[in-house]
Protein backbone atom coordinates (compact mmCIF):
# COMPACT_ATOMS: atom_id res chain seq x y z
CA UNK A 1 0.00 0.00 0.00
CA UNK A 2 1.34 3.51 -1.14
CA UNK A 3 2.04 5.99 1.38
CA UNK A 4 -0.78 7.82 2.59
CA UNK A 5 -0.66 11.77 1.76
CA UNK A 6 0.53 14.52 4.36
CA UNK A 7 -2.80 16.20 4.68
CA UNK A 8 -5.99 15.59 3.42
CA UNK A 9 -6.38 19.00 1.47
CA UNK A 10 -3.92 22.16 0.98
CA UNK A 11 -6.23 25.25 1.06
CA UNK A 12 -3.87 28.24 -1.83
CA UNK A 13 -4.09 31.96 -2.10
CA UNK A 14 -4.91 33.00 -5.07
CA UNK A 15 -2.74 36.32 -6.34
CA UNK A 16 0.85 35.79 -5.66
CA UNK A 17 0.54 32.35 -4.30
CA UNK A 18 -0.48 30.30 -7.81
CA UNK A 19 -1.26 33.55 -10.40
CA UNK A 20 1.61 36.01 -11.34
CA UNK A 21 -0.47 38.76 -11.22
CA UNK A 22 2.20 41.26 -11.45
CA UNK A 23 2.03 41.04 -14.99
CA UNK A 24 -1.40 42.31 -15.95
CA UNK A 25 -2.60 44.01 -12.76
CA UNK A 26 -0.11 46.97 -12.57
CA UNK A 27 -0.16 48.22 -16.09
CA UNK A 28 -4.08 47.47 -16.25
CA UNK A 29 -4.76 49.12 -13.26
CA UNK A 30 -2.99 52.27 -14.90
CA UNK A 31 -5.28 52.49 -17.84
CA UNK A 32 -8.29 52.45 -15.86
CA UNK A 33 -7.26 55.02 -13.21
CA UNK A 34 -6.36 57.52 -15.94
CA UNK A 35 -9.61 56.75 -17.93
CA UNK A 36 -11.20 57.43 -14.61
CA UNK A 37 -9.23 60.98 -13.58
CA UNK A 38 -9.99 62.39 -17.21
CA UNK A 39 -14.02 61.36 -16.25
CA UNK A 40 -14.31 62.61 -13.00
CA UNK A 41 -11.47 65.88 -13.70
CA UNK A 42 -9.46 64.81 -11.51
CA UNK A 43 -5.65 66.08 -11.00
CA UNK A 44 -3.33 63.82 -9.02
CA UNK A 45 -0.25 61.74 -9.41
CA UNK A 46 -0.62 57.98 -10.64
CA UNK A 47 0.01 55.56 -7.79
CA UNK A 48 3.50 53.66 -7.92
CA UNK A 49 3.84 49.78 -8.26
CA UNK A 50 4.24 49.37 -5.11
CA UNK A 51 1.17 50.85 -4.31
CA UNK A 52 -1.13 49.00 -6.88
CA UNK A 53 0.81 45.49 -5.82
CA UNK A 54 0.14 46.91 -2.24
CA UNK A 55 -3.97 45.93 -2.89
CA UNK A 56 -3.27 42.61 -4.39
CA UNK A 57 -4.15 39.84 -1.53
CA UNK A 58 -6.80 42.53 0.27
CA UNK A 59 -10.40 43.07 -0.13
CA UNK A 60 -10.12 45.16 -3.51
CA UNK A 61 -12.42 48.11 -1.82
CA UNK A 62 -10.00 48.51 1.02
CA UNK A 63 -6.55 48.52 -1.30
CA UNK A 64 -8.43 51.55 -3.02
CA UNK A 65 -9.02 52.90 0.10
CA UNK A 66 -5.68 53.01 1.72
CA UNK A 67 -4.27 54.15 -1.79
CA UNK A 68 -7.27 56.72 -2.79
CA UNK A 69 -7.99 57.94 1.14
CA UNK A 70 -7.99 61.65 -0.47
CA UNK A 71 -11.18 60.68 -2.60
CA UNK A 72 -15.24 60.87 -1.98
CA UNK A 73 -16.69 57.19 -2.00
CA UNK A 74 -18.56 57.65 -5.03
CA UNK A 75 -14.80 58.71 -7.24
CA UNK A 76 -13.09 56.02 -5.59
CA UNK A 77 -15.94 53.55 -6.81
CA UNK A 78 -15.11 54.58 -10.24
CA UNK A 79 -12.03 54.07 -10.34
CA UNK A 80 -12.19 50.64 -8.78
CA UNK A 81 -14.87 49.85 -11.83
CA UNK A 82 -12.96 51.35 -14.41
CA UNK A 83 -9.62 49.17 -13.00
CA UNK A 84 -11.32 46.01 -12.97
CA UNK A 85 -13.06 47.14 -16.63
CA UNK A 86 -9.60 47.28 -17.72
CA UNK A 87 -8.01 43.74 -15.55
CA UNK A 88 -10.98 42.05 -17.06
CA UNK A 89 -10.17 43.35 -20.73
CA UNK A 90 -6.53 41.84 -20.25
CA UNK A 91 -7.55 38.67 -18.56
CA UNK A 92 -9.71 37.92 -21.73
CA UNK A 93 -6.51 38.67 -23.57
CA UNK A 94 -4.60 35.78 -22.04
CA UNK A 95 -2.02 37.97 -20.03
CA UNK A 96 -2.82 36.31 -16.72
CA UNK A 97 -0.23 33.05 -16.15
CA UNK A 98 0.73 30.91 -13.27
CA UNK A 99 3.89 31.33 -10.85
CA UNK A 100 6.79 29.46 -12.03
CA UNK A 101 6.63 25.94 -10.81
CA UNK A 102 2.56 26.13 -9.76
CA UNK A 103 1.65 23.51 -12.59
CA UNK A 104 3.65 20.87 -11.41
CA UNK A 105 3.45 21.09 -8.13
CA UNK A 106 -0.58 21.22 -8.38
CA UNK A 107 -0.19 17.88 -10.43
CA UNK A 108 1.69 15.95 -7.99
CA UNK A 109 -0.88 17.04 -5.05
CA UNK A 110 -3.43 15.96 -6.68
CA UNK A 111 -2.24 12.75 -8.11
CA UNK A 112 -1.65 11.79 -4.40
CA UNK A 113 -4.54 12.52 -3.45
CA UNK A 114 -4.92 15.61 -1.99
CA UNK A 115 -8.13 18.00 -2.22
CA UNK A 116 -7.02 21.39 -3.33
CA UNK A 117 -9.42 24.69 -2.56
CA UNK A 118 -8.81 28.26 -2.96
CA UNK A 119 -9.71 31.04 -0.84
CA UNK A 120 -9.13 34.69 -2.41
CA UNK A 121 -10.33 38.67 -1.34
CA UNK A 122 -11.26 38.78 -4.82
CA UNK A 123 -15.07 38.89 -6.58
CA UNK A 124 -16.45 36.33 -8.25
CA UNK A 125 -15.91 37.29 -12.37
CA UNK A 126 -12.24 37.27 -11.67
CA UNK A 127 -12.38 33.75 -9.41
CA UNK A 128 -14.28 32.14 -12.62
CA UNK A 129 -11.63 33.92 -15.02
CA UNK A 130 -9.11 31.99 -13.14
CA UNK A 131 -10.49 28.63 -13.00
CA UNK A 132 -11.76 28.34 -15.85
CA UNK A 133 -10.09 30.92 -18.54
CA UNK A 134 -6.42 30.43 -17.32
CA UNK A 135 -7.95 26.81 -16.07
CA UNK A 136 -7.23 26.28 -12.83
CA UNK A 137 -10.41 24.12 -12.59
CA UNK A 138 -8.08 21.43 -13.99
CA UNK A 139 -6.74 20.93 -10.11
CA UNK A 140 -9.24 22.76 -8.16
CA UNK A 141 -12.12 21.21 -6.74
CA UNK A 142 -13.68 24.13 -4.48
CA UNK A 143 -13.13 27.53 -4.81
CA UNK A 144 -14.42 31.05 -2.29
CA UNK A 145 -14.22 34.28 -3.10
CA UNK A 146 -15.85 37.64 -1.35
CA UNK A 147 -18.84 36.61 -3.24
CA UNK A 148 -19.45 33.43 -2.35
CA UNK A 149 -22.61 32.71 -0.04
CA UNK A 150 -21.95 33.12 3.82
CA UNK A 151 -19.05 34.25 4.04
CA UNK A 152 -17.75 37.82 4.88
CA UNK A 153 -13.82 37.57 5.11
CA UNK A 154 -11.48 34.97 4.02
CA UNK A 155 -11.17 33.01 7.51
CA UNK A 156 -14.99 32.21 6.69
CA UNK A 157 -14.13 30.82 3.08
CA UNK A 158 -11.29 28.87 4.64
CA UNK A 159 -13.88 27.10 7.69
CA UNK A 160 -16.57 26.33 4.83
CA UNK A 161 -14.08 25.12 2.46
CA UNK A 162 -13.02 22.80 5.61
CA UNK A 163 -16.62 21.93 6.21
CA UNK A 164 -17.03 21.19 2.71
CA UNK A 165 -14.32 19.03 2.48
CA UNK A 166 -14.98 17.39 5.48
CA UNK A 167 -11.39 17.44 7.35
CA UNK A 168 -9.17 19.27 9.12
CA UNK A 169 -6.42 17.99 7.97
CA UNK A 170 -5.25 20.53 6.01
CA UNK A 171 -2.82 23.91 5.29
CA UNK A 172 -3.27 26.99 4.09
CA UNK A 173 -0.62 28.50 1.39
CA UNK A 174 -0.66 32.47 0.97
CA UNK A 175 1.70 35.24 0.92
CA UNK A 176 0.20 38.25 2.95
CA UNK A 177 -0.63 38.36 6.54
CA UNK A 178 -4.44 37.84 6.00
CA UNK A 179 -3.24 34.21 4.39
CA UNK A 180 -1.67 33.92 7.82
CA UNK A 181 -4.52 35.25 10.18
CA UNK A 182 -7.23 32.90 8.04
CA UNK A 183 -5.07 29.89 8.57
CA UNK A 184 -4.07 30.22 12.05
CA UNK A 185 -8.40 31.79 12.76
CA UNK A 186 -9.80 28.02 11.56
CA UNK A 187 -6.62 25.94 13.83
CA UNK A 188 -4.79 25.62 10.83
CA UNK A 189 -0.33 25.66 10.09
CA UNK A 190 0.20 28.31 7.35
CA UNK A 191 2.99 28.41 4.68
CA UNK A 192 3.98 31.79 3.58
CA UNK A 193 5.29 31.97 -0.32
CA UNK A 194 7.91 34.28 0.43
CA UNK A 195 8.25 35.55 -3.34
CA UNK A 196 4.46 36.42 -3.50
CA UNK A 197 3.15 39.92 -3.08
CA UNK A 198 3.54 40.87 0.83
CA UNK A 199 4.85 43.95 1.38
CA UNK A 200 8.67 44.75 2.25
CA UNK A 201 7.74 45.61 6.01
CA UNK A 202 4.87 43.28 6.01
CA UNK A 203 5.96 40.45 8.60
CA UNK A 204 4.36 36.74 7.77
CA UNK A 205 4.54 34.49 10.70
CA UNK A 206 3.91 31.28 9.67
CA UNK A 207 4.92 27.53 10.25
CA UNK A 208 6.82 26.98 6.94
CA UNK A 209 8.08 29.21 4.60
CA UNK A 210 8.88 28.49 0.35
CA UNK A 211 10.42 29.99 -1.80
CA UNK A 212 10.13 28.00 -4.46
CA UNK A 213 5.90 26.01 -5.54
CA UNK A 214 7.92 23.20 -6.49
CA UNK A 215 8.91 22.20 -2.82
CA UNK A 216 5.47 22.35 -1.57
CA UNK A 217 5.27 18.42 -1.87
CA UNK A 218 8.31 17.57 0.07
CA UNK A 219 7.56 20.23 2.75
CA UNK A 220 4.27 18.84 3.45
CA UNK A 221 5.88 15.34 3.39
CA UNK A 222 7.84 16.33 6.72
CA UNK A 223 5.19 15.72 9.02
CA UNK A 224 4.09 12.17 7.89
CA UNK A 225 7.96 11.31 7.72
CA UNK A 226 8.34 12.83 11.38
CA UNK A 227 5.10 10.34 12.38
CA UNK A 228 6.60 7.71 10.46
CA UNK A 229 10.05 7.67 12.09
CA UNK A 230 8.74 7.80 15.57
CA UNK A 231 6.66 4.49 14.44
CA UNK A 232 9.56 2.77 13.41
CA UNK A 233 11.98 3.62 16.34
CA UNK A 234 8.88 1.97 18.81
CA UNK A 235 8.72 -1.18 16.34
CA UNK A 236 5.14 -0.21 15.27
CA UNK A 237 5.87 -0.96 11.88
CA UNK A 238 7.27 -4.37 12.08
CA UNK A 239 5.08 -7.32 11.43
CA UNK A 240 5.38 -8.92 14.68
CA UNK A 241 5.18 -5.41 16.25
CA UNK A 242 3.54 -4.53 19.55
CA UNK A 243 -0.30 -4.34 19.04
CA UNK A 244 -1.10 -1.55 21.24
CA UNK A 245 -0.12 1.96 21.02
CA UNK A 246 -1.77 5.02 23.30
CA UNK A 247 -1.82 8.57 22.07
CA UNK A 248 -1.49 10.99 24.60
CA UNK A 249 -1.59 14.74 24.95
CA UNK A 250 -2.82 17.90 26.22
CA UNK A 251 -6.25 19.42 24.41
CA UNK A 252 -4.73 20.54 20.97
CA UNK A 253 -2.00 18.68 20.89
CA UNK A 254 -3.18 16.77 17.77
CA UNK A 255 -4.14 13.44 19.02
CA UNK A 256 -7.08 12.70 16.43
CA UNK A 257 -5.35 13.64 13.45
CA UNK A 258 -1.85 11.79 14.64
CA UNK A 259 -3.44 8.51 15.75
CA UNK A 260 -5.52 8.49 12.63
CA UNK A 261 -2.19 8.78 10.48
CA UNK A 262 -0.45 6.69 12.64
CA UNK A 263 -2.96 4.16 11.99
CA UNK A 264 -2.33 4.76 8.13
CA UNK A 265 1.19 4.36 8.33
CA UNK A 266 0.64 0.72 9.88
CA UNK A 267 -1.06 -0.28 7.15
CA UNK A 268 1.09 1.15 4.49
CA UNK A 269 3.90 -1.16 6.25
CA UNK A 270 1.37 -4.09 5.88
CA UNK A 271 -0.46 -4.08 9.46
CA UNK A 272 -3.86 -3.59 9.57
CA UNK A 273 -5.02 -1.03 12.61
CA UNK A 274 -7.95 0.16 13.64
CA UNK A 275 -8.28 3.77 16.20
CA UNK A 276 -10.36 4.25 19.37
CA UNK A 277 -10.90 7.65 20.54
CA UNK A 278 -10.99 7.50 25.06
CA UNK A 279 -13.74 10.75 24.20
CA UNK A 280 -15.99 7.60 23.70
CA UNK A 281 -15.92 6.63 27.39
CA UNK A 282 -17.05 9.78 28.51
CA UNK A 283 -19.65 8.78 31.61
CA UNK A 284 -23.48 9.83 31.36
CA UNK A 285 -23.84 13.05 33.60
CA UNK A 286 -23.87 12.48 37.07
CA UNK A 287 -23.03 15.05 39.96
CA UNK A 288 -19.18 13.64 40.93
CA UNK A 289 -18.83 14.84 37.42
CA UNK A 290 -18.45 18.86 38.52
CA UNK A 291 -15.01 17.62 39.52
CA UNK A 292 -14.13 17.03 35.94
CA UNK A 293 -14.70 20.80 35.75
CA UNK A 294 -13.01 22.43 38.82
CA UNK A 295 -10.67 24.86 38.16
CA UNK A 296 -7.63 23.63 40.37
CA UNK A 297 -6.85 19.93 40.86
CA UNK A 298 -3.80 18.83 43.03
CA UNK A 299 -1.78 16.14 41.73
CA UNK A 300 -3.17 14.24 44.71
CA UNK A 301 -6.82 14.53 43.09
CA UNK A 302 -5.88 13.85 39.64
CA UNK A 303 -7.41 10.21 40.01
CA UNK A 304 -10.82 11.41 41.13
CA UNK A 305 -10.79 13.95 38.16
CA UNK A 306 -10.01 11.68 35.78
CA UNK A 307 -12.13 9.12 36.81
CA UNK A 308 -15.05 11.73 36.81
CA UNK A 309 -13.94 12.54 33.46
CA UNK A 310 -14.20 9.40 31.92
CA UNK A 311 -15.51 5.70 31.93
CA UNK A 312 -11.39 4.39 32.66
CA UNK A 313 -13.15 0.85 33.76
CA UNK A 314 -15.54 0.36 30.33
CA UNK A 315 -12.08 1.08 28.38
CA UNK A 316 -10.26 -1.16 30.06
CA UNK A 317 -12.64 -4.46 30.27
CA UNK A 318 -14.22 -3.48 26.92
CA UNK A 319 -11.64 -2.68 24.89
CA UNK A 320 -8.11 -3.20 26.10
CA UNK A 321 -8.55 -6.78 27.64
CA UNK A 322 -10.63 -7.97 25.43
CA UNK A 323 -8.23 -7.14 22.47
CA UNK A 324 -5.54 -8.64 24.54
CA UNK A 325 -7.03 -12.01 24.39
CA UNK A 326 -7.63 -11.59 20.55
CA UNK A 327 -11.20 -11.28 20.48
CA UNK A 328 -12.88 -9.22 17.71
CA UNK A 329 -14.14 -5.51 19.04
CA UNK A 330 -17.69 -4.25 17.77
CA UNK A 331 -19.92 -2.05 19.82
CA UNK A 332 -21.36 0.51 19.85
CA UNK A 333 -21.03 3.46 22.82
CA UNK A 334 -23.60 6.04 22.17
CA UNK A 335 -23.29 7.57 19.17
CA UNK A 336 -20.07 5.99 18.67
CA UNK A 337 -19.19 2.60 17.02
CA UNK A 338 -16.30 0.66 18.20
CA UNK A 339 -14.41 -2.02 15.87
CA UNK A 340 -11.02 -3.33 16.47
CA UNK A 341 -10.53 -6.51 14.27
CA UNK A 342 -8.48 -9.24 15.97
CA UNK A 343 -5.58 -9.03 14.64
CA UNK A 344 -5.77 -5.31 14.29
CA UNK A 345 -3.33 -3.28 16.24
CA UNK A 346 -5.70 -0.80 18.50
CA UNK A 347 -4.58 2.76 18.46
CA UNK A 348 -6.22 4.86 21.75
CA UNK A 349 -6.16 8.15 21.66
CA UNK A 350 -6.81 10.44 24.39
CA UNK A 351 -6.57 12.41 27.59
CA UNK A 352 -4.57 10.80 30.73
CA UNK A 353 -3.59 7.65 29.08
CA UNK A 354 -0.49 7.52 31.36
CA UNK A 355 -3.16 6.59 34.19
CA UNK A 356 -1.84 3.42 36.04
CA UNK A 357 -4.78 1.87 35.10
CA UNK A 358 -4.58 2.04 31.79
CA UNK A 359 -0.75 2.13 31.00
CA UNK A 360 -0.17 -1.16 31.82
CA UNK A 361 -2.45 -2.50 29.11
CA UNK A 362 -0.48 -0.86 26.19
CA UNK A 363 2.94 -1.91 24.48
CA UNK A 364 3.98 1.69 23.41
CA UNK A 365 2.44 5.01 24.79
CA UNK A 366 3.51 8.81 22.89
CA UNK A 367 2.95 11.87 24.56
CA UNK A 368 2.33 14.93 22.45
CA UNK A 369 3.39 18.22 23.21
CA UNK A 370 2.58 21.54 22.69
CA UNK A 371 2.65 24.90 23.39
CA UNK A 372 -0.10 26.15 25.07
CA UNK A 373 -0.90 29.54 22.98
CA UNK A 374 -0.25 27.25 19.96
CA UNK A 375 -2.78 24.52 21.60
CA UNK A 376 -5.51 27.18 22.48
CA UNK A 377 -5.43 28.96 18.68
CA UNK A 378 -6.33 25.35 17.29
CA UNK A 379 -8.73 24.63 19.77
CA UNK A 380 -10.46 28.29 19.21
CA UNK A 381 -9.86 27.59 15.68
CA UNK A 382 -11.68 23.74 15.88
CA UNK A 383 -14.14 24.71 18.18
CA UNK A 384 -15.14 28.57 18.74
CA UNK A 385 -17.37 29.03 15.71
CA UNK A 386 -20.00 26.41 17.25
CA UNK A 387 -18.99 26.94 20.80
CA UNK A 388 -17.97 30.53 20.63
CA UNK A 389 -15.17 31.48 23.08
CA UNK A 390 -16.34 30.21 26.08
CA UNK A 391 -14.79 26.96 24.79
CA UNK A 392 -11.43 27.88 25.12
CA UNK A 393 -11.93 29.89 27.88
CA UNK A 394 -12.90 26.41 29.67
CA UNK A 395 -9.44 24.28 28.36
CA UNK A 396 -7.41 27.51 29.78
CA UNK A 397 -9.57 27.46 32.90
CA UNK A 398 -10.39 23.89 33.57
CA UNK A 399 -9.00 21.72 31.83
CA UNK A 400 -5.39 22.43 30.90
CA UNK A 401 -4.59 22.79 35.14
CA UNK A 402 -5.90 19.34 34.94
CA UNK A 403 -3.96 18.69 32.35
CA UNK A 404 -0.65 19.98 33.91
CA UNK A 405 -1.40 18.51 37.29
CA UNK A 406 -1.87 15.04 35.94
CA UNK A 407 2.10 15.58 33.87
CA UNK A 408 3.18 16.28 37.46
CA UNK A 409 1.81 13.45 39.41
CA UNK A 410 2.66 11.51 36.05
CA UNK A 411 5.64 12.74 34.24
CA UNK A 412 5.98 12.10 30.45
CA UNK A 413 9.30 11.43 30.81
CA UNK A 414 9.22 8.80 32.90
CA UNK A 415 6.06 7.28 31.65
CA UNK A 416 6.44 7.28 27.59
CA UNK A 417 8.18 5.86 25.51
CA UNK A 418 8.58 8.74 23.21
CA UNK A 419 7.59 12.14 23.19
CA UNK A 420 6.69 13.79 20.10
CA UNK A 421 6.54 17.90 19.79
CA UNK A 422 3.26 18.96 17.42
CA UNK A 423 3.69 22.50 17.87
CA UNK A 424 4.83 23.15 14.77
CA UNK A 425 2.88 20.15 12.50
CA UNK A 426 5.11 21.22 9.02
CA UNK A 427 8.50 20.55 11.38
CA UNK A 428 9.84 23.48 9.86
Amino acid sequence: MPRPPPFDAVVFDLDGTLVATDRFWVDAARVGARRAFEELGLERPMPSAEQWMGMVGLPLALGFARVFPELEAGQRARVMALCIEEEERALRAGQAVLLPGAREMLDELRERGLRLGIASNCGRGYLDSMLHDLGLARWIEEARCLDSPGVRNKAGMVRDLLATFGTRSAVMVGDRTGDRDAAWENGLPHVHYARGFAAADELVEAEARLEDLGTLPALLDRRLERIEALLAGLGMLAADGPRTLAITGHSGSGKTLFARDAARLCAAHGREAAVVAFDAFVPEARPELDLARTAFVTREHVHQHVRAAFDVEALRTQVLQPHARGEALDFARGAVRIEVPARAVLIVEGLFLADPALRPHFARLVQLEVEDNVALRRIAGRDAWEGGPDCVLAVKKHFLPAQRAFDQRYPPAEVADARFDTTNLLGA
